[in-house]
């Protein structure tokens, strides 16, 4: 794994929480900043200089053990923990097709 560029968007441009519940901000980038916005690609290649695909799969792989396995879960509920390695499952593949999409421009 690489160390974060020093000049990262994601240090200065974010002034918020992620998780907001006020409706006009449910469906939009809030991490995202205008240039990023226009080109999303940048946030790719920043992404991908950081970490290398292995190393997304092992980070999200741990994540999802952690949350599944864990003695105080939240995922003491079959329906919950199934519903969490589904999404693991999905962010995995969303991952994989972003390395794609950026493999391709470069």
């Amino acid at each position: 794994m690489v160390q974060p560029l020093n000049d990262s968007a994601s240090k200065v441009n974010f002034t918020g929480k992620t998780v907001n519940n006020h409706p006009e901000l449910r469906n939009t980038p809030l991490r995202l900043n205008e240039q990023e916005r226009n080109n999303p690609n940048l946030v790719l290649l920043e992404f991908f200089l950081c970490y290398h695909l292995n190393d997304v799969r092992e980070i999200i792989y741990g994540w999802m053990v952690t949350v599944v396995s864990s003695p105080a879960s939240i995922s003491a509920d079959p329906h919950e923990r199934n519903n969490h390695i589904f999404f693991y499952e999905k962010i995995e593949q969303l991952v994989e097709a972003c390395w794609l999409l950026q493999t391709k421009d470069q």
